[in-house]
């Protein structure tokens, strides 16, 4: 893979990042419970589809915002290069937002009694816009081992960690909605506790291949950038945030609440998946800047 030139990316991208791996398991959530069993599952799709929506309103703007110059983000599209992490990133991003608008715009017409039922077009639109949700959840990991920072370069579990930060940010979103708008025994509930929980143990074990395919890398400057992140200024955000209070804790709470089904138990877990989740991606993103 030829290295690209090395970043040096604002908060601001970290949220970008963060928003658009939400906005992309929770539209794969949403597909997935549609495939399932439409009329079952119909609170999870609705849910997932007007949250992916919302996620990603954000994105194009904080692109641009970074860019300084809107010119320099219609430019990006003018061209497609497969070989550019940059420019398949803004065309998923192009992709899956016409998706996730379309897949929205059916689920509002089905709510406002103007269509009956749109579960089969919903599950053409959801299969080609998981795609994009899978890659653009993803496609942030491969950036960043594509770079020549020595902490992301010898990273090769990087877009799986950040495709599972996605699916578990996505599904806790989702479950915490669910427990605001007061729906806490539907079957959707007891569902998303159960991807939630899938989510966390693929983002824990991601998270221990990263670490040792980093030190396995084996090169000073990958084991003095590592050291960064776990031992470092950097590791008690770490270990303490992204570990312990957004991996660990919300996991246990999440086995022990797939048996009690505490509505409590389930909010509480969410909300840490959520800022475990935003830590994880800014820790490693400010990390292998340093």
């Amino acid at each position: 893979m030829t290295l690209v030139q090395s970043p040096h990316w604002p908060v601001l991208i970290d949220v970008y990042f963060f928003l658009g791996g939400l906005a992309g398991g929770a539209f794969v959530l949403a597909t997935i419970a549609n495939l399932l069993d439409a009329r079952r599952f119909r609170d999870v799709s609705r849910v997932g589809y007007y949250l992916a929506l919302a996620a990603l309103i954000p994105c194009p703007i904080i692109l641009i915002v970074d860019l300084g110059v809107p010119l320099r983000f219609m430019n990006m599209m003018r061209t497609f290069n497969p070989l550019s992490p940059m420019s398949m990133g803004a065309w998923a991003l192009l992709g899956f937002s016409a998706c996730a608008f379309l897949a929205a715009s059916m689920t509002f017409l089905e709510d406002a009694g103007r269509a009956r039922n749109l579960s089969r077009p919903k599950v053409v639109v959801g299969v080609v816009g998981g795609f994009f949700g899978f890659f653009l959840a993803a496609y942030p990991g491969v950036l960043l081992s594509a770079t020549a920072q020595p902490l992301w370069t010898g990273g090769h579990a990087l877009g799986a960690l950040f495709l599972a930060v996605g699916a578990s940010t996505g599904a806790a979103a989702m479950a915490l909605i669910f427990m605001l708008v007061g729906r806490r025994g539907a079957d959707g509930v007891v569902t998303l506790r159960m991807m939630l929980v899938l989510a966390l143990l693929i983002q824990l074990l991601s998270l221990v291949v990263f670490v040792a395919s980093v030190q396995g890398y084996g090169s000073a400057a990958s084991l003095r950038a590592l050291a960064t992140l776990t031992s470092g200024s950097f590791s008690l955000t770490f270990w303490l945030g992204a570990i312990a209070v957004g991996s660990i804790l919300p996991l246990l709470i999440g086995l022990v609440n797939l048996k009690q089904r505490s509505p409590g138990l389930t909010a509480l877990a969410s909300v840490l998946v959520l800022i475990g989740g935003f830590l994880v991606k800014f820790v490693i993103v400010a990390a292998g800047q340093a």
